[in-house]
């Protein structure tokens, strides 16, 4: 059974811009614990259901709240990874057969801040954050 997040990460690193930009570095909730950026952090961060009756019986209709956090080394990087990442998944479909999505949508803005390294170093690094909503079927 594919639930939706991984059939979002599938979707990330299978496009050729984010794949290119990202190094294939796409993750679910915890990265690896490294220094290799860029990264891309999907969290589900909440879930609706709206229970529906169709004439092929009960199905669940669902939109749940993901936050994309993107940690690039230079600000340029993270703008053009953040809107290869809004481009890719806000076309995406799937036709899952447990959980088909039926569309995802820009939830926020993208906001940025300057990550300060603790070590006294000059290696910054940035991170953009954005929310989305993806729409599906639980059937």
């Amino acid at each position: 059974m594919t639930r939706p997040i991984p059939q979002i990460i599938t979707e990330l690193k299978a496009d050729a811009s984010v794949s290119t930009l990202s190094s294939g570095r796409v993750y679910a909730d915890n990265p690896p614990q490294d220094d290799t950026l860029p990264i891309v952090v999907i969290t589900l961060q909440s879930t609706q259901a709206y229970a529906t009756v169709d004439n092929c019986g009960s199905t669940k209709v669902y939109n749940s709240r993901i936050t994309v956090d993107i940690v690039c080394e230079t600000r340029g990087q993270s703008e053009e990874l953040q809107e290869a990442v809004e481009d890719a998944l806000v076309s995406f479909s799937s036709a899952d057969s447990t959980h088909r999505i039926e569309g995802v949508n820009a939830d926020s803005g993208a906001s940025w801040q300057i990550i300060e390294p603790i070590d006294g170093s000059d290696e910054r690094g940035y991170w953009c954050t954005q929310d989305f909503m993806i729409n599906y079927r639980r059937i």
